[in-house]
């Protein structure tokens, strides 16, 4: 169990960012989007962080036209005695590779790949198991790699005004009731601001975990 801040944002205590969704319309709606991988430049992304979908370059980034989407990634740990505090998409965690089995450009038809380092080997009681998913004869296309250097695919939620999440995700040292944040150009790292997209501090509350935290609420 995380002891001291691994998130390098202010407002945590302990641990990484977290999020505890209270009123999420994409919950409802299915906007959420889990397609597309991080850029190859980005090592961490926590929970409570805003990214941009640039679907156009074909990743998750800072810079991509549209608006900010939360990053909300199921938390996954494996001692009973961690929890979402000790969780955080972290790149060298990861690798995965191919964004589609069948949808590659067809000038990548006969090139050698070694998949050996994300598949199982053979089994050898299976005659049709093979270490190469892509071996078969039925496959009369390329498989579609992601963008070089990526590792990491997040699960990110579309907000709307209206929407409600309790967080700590934020770069700064003391929040009050009535501030206005918005995510960092930088790194879609909340912090107080004004920018297109807007949340108001509601409630001064805490986390889950008794972290403190601020339940947000979109105004714009």
């Amino acid at each position: 169990m995380a002891k001291e801040n691994l998130s390098g944002v202010a407002y945590v205590e302990r641990g990484y960012g977290q999020v505890e969704p209270n009123h999420l319309s994409a919950q409802r709606t299915g906007q959420i989007y889990a397609q597309l991988p991080a850029a190859a430049d980005i090592e961490m992304l926590q929970n409570g962080q805003f990214v941009k979908y640039d679907y156009s370059a074909g990743v998750v980034d800072f810079e991509g036209k549209g608006e900010w989407m939360l990053v909300y990634n199921e938390v996954k740990v494996y001692r009973d005695f961690l929890y979402d505090a000790d969780f955080a998409m972290i790149n060298h965690n990861y690798i995965a590779k191919v964004y589609n089995p069948v949808g590659g450009d067809d000038r990548d038809l006969g090139r050698t790949r070694n998949y050996q380092d994300i598949t199982t080997p053979a089994d050898p009681y299976e005659v049709d198991s093979v270490d190469d998913p892509f071996a078969h004869s039925w496959v009369k296309a390329a498989p579609g790699m992601m963008p070089e250097g990526t590792r990491m695919v997040p699960r990110v939620f579309k907000t709307n005004v209206g929407d409600i999440f309790t967080t700590n995700m934020i770069d700064e040292e003391e929040l009050e009731l009535g501030d206005i944040l918005s995510p960092r150009d930088a790194d879609g790292i909340l912090v107080k601001g004004s920018g297109d997209m807007q949340w108001e501090v509601v409630k001064v509350y805490t986390m889950p975990d008794h972290q403190k935290g601020v339940k947000l609420m979109r105004i714009a």
